[in-house]
């Protein structure tokens, strides 16, 4: 098996002051961040009669480049989005019931408080 090698202290420090000293790189943010960030802003914009369009040619001048897609997404309310209709249901196709058969009645069946539709002619 072979040594394991050691790494002075004094070099680790070094590292440490050399990892810490690095530059961010990170600095600017993403289209859409920059929306974010400026949303009042452009929300005025459009209060004074701007369209997104315009707005995103004055930022493009201004070094910030934000598509209009993307400041109608980011900044503007979304808009209810209009759900599919609903299919009616459909009536279940009816099936014939059977009726069933007419047996004559007999006047015991008949219950005492039961009376029969007369015509408006005999009325």
């Amino acid at each position: 098996m072979g040594k394991f090698k050691r790494i002075p202290v004094k070099d680790i420090n070094a590292m440490r002051k050399i990892l810490d000293d690095l530059p961010d790189k990170n600095l600017g943010k993403t289209r859409e961040e920059a929306a974010e960030l400026l949303n009042a802003n452009i929300l005025k914009a459009i209060e004074k009669g701007y369209t997104v369009k315009e707005l995103a040619d004055i930022m493009a001048q201004g070094n910030v480049v934000i598509p209009a897609p993307v400041i109608r997404e980011k900044v503007l309310p979304q808009k209810a989005v209009p759900r599919k209709r609903e299919p009616k249901p459909r009536p279940e196709a009816v099936k014939p019931v059977a009726v069933p058969p007419v047996t004559p009645q007999t006047q015991e069946d008949i219950p005492d408080y039961y009376t029969p539709d007369i015509p408006d002619t005999e009325l």
